[in-house]
């Protein structure tokens, strides 16, 4: 069996199993519950809200099962990298113990009353499960964080510019996202007509967030000695270094904005991205073991300069 097939096992077993307990454990007790159950408690413990029983447990076995074959895809198609798998792991365990635990919890708040008003109280109850929850997290992580790490292989197959001794070298590239720009104008459009009929704090929020969408329509990326900056808008701010210190080496890929989260400024657990259009993207290879994409035209040059800057640096 390989490592692949055995992470896969695992993880698929793992989520059927915390299923089966979360169903037929809340089954087992249907019979000395009030239908409906108390469901939601307010600041002062007190419940406040109901929903069917069977809802409930639709609700908690199907809502945990759907989430746990997320993950598990997400961890099938990067399983080869250590991180993906450990932070996979991670909200595995996290999650089934939190799932498990509101369940439980539910179940004893509502168990043996004649109906859902007269549930026990509820406030600190929860904070031991998130504390055991995080620590189930932790030890997730540690049990997964092990194994080969195939994708720091990949890290030194990008190109390499080839640069002769004192020669300095800098690459600028640009990209933009007709949509946010497009988006930008339109909602700025709204801002003036609203300003026509509403007080100027109506307005407040459309015209900011006009604003924001045009800031961040486009970015501007240099490689030099520094490292790699990312500067988004014309006014070049906010603005990510990137030292190359912290890049172990650069390659191009070619992905889609919903491969890495989506559009914007992305963070995932094993990857951070801009991406501000699909296609053709400057992927760097962090010390760290993370994966951050740029989407930006002739990504190729770029990822040339970065490996032959940190082959000099190396070198020194």
């Amino acid at each position: 069996m390989t490592y692949r097939t055995r992470f896969l096992a695992v993880s698929g077993l793992w989520v059927v199993a915390v299923t089966a307990v979360l169903f037929f454990g809340i089954r087992a007790f249907r019979d000395r519950l009030p239908d409906p159950i108390a469901s939601h408690w307010g600041f002062s413990g007190a419940p406040d809200d109901s929903t069917p029983v069977a809802v409930f447990l639709i609700f908690v076995s199907v809502g945990w099962l759907v989430l746990g074959s997320a993950v598990a895809g997400y961890a099938a198609r990067g399983w080869r990298r250590r991180r993906t798998r450990a932070a996979a792991g991670a909200i595995l365990t996290a999650g089934a113990v939190f799932m498990i635990g509101l369940a439980a919890l539910t179940v004893w708040s509502n168990l043996d009353v004649a109906e859902w008003r007269q549930a026990r109280s509820m406030n600190w109850q929860m904070i031991p499960v998130l504390l055991i929850a995080v620590l189930a997290g932790r030890l997730g992580w540690s049990a997964c964080n092990r194994g080969p790490d195939e994708a720091a292989q990949d890290a030194a197959e990008g190109p390499e510019l080839a640069l002769k001794p004192g020669q300095r070298a800098v690459w600028l590239a640009s990209v933009s996202s007709r949509a946010l720009s497009a988006g930008g104008w339109l909602v700025l459009l709204v801002a003036a007509a609203t300003a026509v009929f509403q007080p100027w704090p109506v307005v407040l929020a459309p015209l900011l967030a006009g604003a924001a969408c045009l800031a961040l329509s486009s970015a501007r990326v240099q490689v030099d000695e520094s490292g790699v900056r990312v500067a988004f808008g014309p006014q070049r701010w906010p603005a990510r270094l990137i030292r190359l210190a912290q890049i172990d080496g650069a390659r191009v890929e070619t992905r889609r904005p919903l491969q890495v989260g989506g559009w914007g400024y992305r963070v995932l657990p094993d990857s951070t991205a801009i991406m501000l259009r699909g296609g053709e993207c400057l992927v760097l290879r962090l010390t760290s073991g993370r994966d951050f994409y740029i989407s930006v035209d002739h990504a190729e040059r770029g990822a040339e300069l970065v490996n032959a800057l940190i082959t000099e640096r190396s070198a020194l």
